[in-house]
């Protein structure tokens, strides 16, 4: 009986050690502007851009689509993103972005922003499409 115990104690603190790993091996959520840039190179997740529709003509990163953070339906737009891909976000500074990425991540996306958004991309020297 004690090394039943003592073999499911050991599970137990096996097992919980590992879910403690999971977690702290996550990915971040927030990404520097090399880093991002580096997340898009990899091809792996979906660029949303979730500034008004007016911002987005004015200039938006090669690849993205555009959800409007702001708009009444932009849950309708979320909800057509495959849940398989994660999501790389940015707004014009960061502000959008991080909202959208607590609703996306409470919702089960995978799911990424740019710190500094659109304008730390631009000022870095990184191109953008209009």
């Amino acid at each position: 009986m004690k090394t039943l115990i003592t073999i499911i104690a050991v599970a137990a603190c096996l097992t919980s050690s590992n879910f403690v790993l999971a977690q702290t091996t996550k990915a971040p959520a927030e990404l520097s502007v090399e880093a991002f840039k580096s997340a898009i190179a990899a091809g792996k997740a979906r660029l949303v851009d979730v500034r008004t529709p007016a911002e987005y003509a004015a200039g938006h990163l090669q690849g993205s689509i555009n959800i409007d953070w702001t708009a009444d339906d932009f849950e309708a737009g979320f909800a057509k993103l495959d849940m398989s891909m994660p999501v790389l976000l940015y707004c014009h500074s960061g502000g959008r972005s991080e909202q959208a990425l607590e609703y996306l991540t409470e919702r089960g996306y995978q799911a990424q922003h740019m710190t500094g958004g659109f304008a730390a991309w631009k000022k870095a020297g990184n191109p953008s499409v209009k």
